[in-house]
């Protein structure tokens, strides 16, 4: 493991995902990292990880973590009426065995259990630790979407390093068990690595995991099959669409040559990279959600395809579990606001007033923190 280290992070963590597209799927989050991006500020190591190449990657040996996100934290929420909905971390597992890490996600979660604003955590890694703030289980809303990028065998290919399939699967069992609102992405589903690990019997495979996960307690399915890049890594020199070739064509030449000749550059609304062609994801994305939803789970796919062509009917987003924004009340917390689901330009497109009083965020560009200002906000009596 990389040397630890803590360090303070400059200026506001308050950004919404940085993209503009009318076919944009994500609900107007705050993102809040927990490291840098950059390869040595997540054990977990994993193969296609996209935060290798984000454009203000740190390429430092040591890990970083950031040791004063709470009090950034606060000092922006005292100076917004409106809270968007928190997303912790998107370059960065927050749940990495790492205790250091842990005592500054812990600290986060309570400032933001503490403030009344809705969250959601996505890791690979046990989220466990956080049982121990009290009122965590019930602490509505909130979900936890736990990443399965497939079988033991896959997982040990594509992230090694990070907890295996079972680890996982127990992740899941345990949050549901308590009632929390788990969801799994199934993300990314490289089908040629399948194909080139188990042949023809390839998605029968995947009927095991869907069925596997049904049994495990998630209710709900977000799947892709990856975006990747040809880009030169700085740090590791092959791409990351060389790095998962490779790992293809260990196993399989045949897999690995339709790897190569079915995976197009794609410049999509909301970024761009090299996708399974257009025709092949929509005939995979399809027969899975048929799978899914005779299991009993919802299904949705992350950006790839809209909501029309791939996801379950009556999905307010992508995640399918609610986060509203929530309006700062007298005492200086939040409060969800009703009928609201953080995907404004969908669920909000047709309204003149919505139910948040802020026309402004009917909008797939991301949010400006002007339209979450109001007037000057009360102290906080805790």
């Amino acid at each position: 493991m990389h040397e630890i280290r803590l360090i303070n992070k400059k200026g506001s963590t308050l950004h919404d995902f940085p993209y503009t597209s009318p076919s944009r799927k994500c609900p107007h989050f705050w993102i809040i990292n927990v490291t840098p991006p950059g390869p040595a500020h997540c054990v977990h190591d994993c193969l296609y990880c996209y935060a290798r190449q984000a454009i203000y990657s740190d390429y430092s040996s040591e890990t970083l973590i950031y040791a004063n996100l709470p009090e950034l934290v606060e000092r922006d929420l005292k100076r917004i009426t409106l809270c968007p909905p928190i997303s912790i971390s998107n370059v960065s597992d927050p749940c990495q065995p790492i205790p250091e890490l842990k005592a500054q996600v812990k600290r986060l979660v309570q400032l933001l259990m503490r403030y009344g604003v809705s969250f959601s955590i996505t890791t690979k890694g046990d989220p466990g630790f956080l049982l121990d703030l009290p009122g965590f289980a019930h602490y509505r809303p909130k979900f936890i979407a736990i990443t399965i990028e497939g079988t033991a065998d896959i997982i040990s290919l594509l992230s090694r390093q990070a907890p295996p399939l079972e680890k996982r699967l127990e992740a899941v069992r345990r949050l549901s068990g308590l009632g929390i609102d788990t969801l799994i992405r199934f993300d990314p589903v490289f089908i040629h690595l399948f194909q080139a690990l188990y042949g023809s019997s390839w998605f029968g495979e995947i009927e095991r995991l869907i069925y596997t996960f049904a049994g495990a307690g998630a209710k709900h399915i977000v799947c892709s099959t990856g975006r990747l890049s040809r880009k030169q890594a700085p740090t590791y020199g092959l791409s990351l669409w060389e790095r998962v070739y490779l790992v293809i064509q260990r196993h399989s030449a045949q897999a690995a040559k339709r790897f190569a000749q079915e995976y197009r550059y794609e410049r999509s609304g909301t970024s761009q990279g090299y996708l399974l062609r257009r025709d092949l994801r929509i005939e995979f994305h399809r027969r899975l959600k048929a799978l899914v939803e005779a299991s009993g789970m919802t299904y949705a796919t992350c950006q790839e395809l809209s909501a029309e062509e791939s996801d379950s009917p009556g999905l307010a987003h992508c995640e399918r579990f609610l986060l509203p924004f929530a309006r700062k009340q007298p005492d200086g917390r939040f409060k969800a606001i009703a009928g609201c689901t953080a995907n404004c330009h969908v669920s909000c497109r047709h309204l003149t007033f919505p139910p948040c009083g802020q026309p402004g965020l009917i909008s797939p560009a991301p949010f400006k923190i002007r339209y979450l200002k109001g007037p000057r906000d009360t102290p906080i009596p805790f």
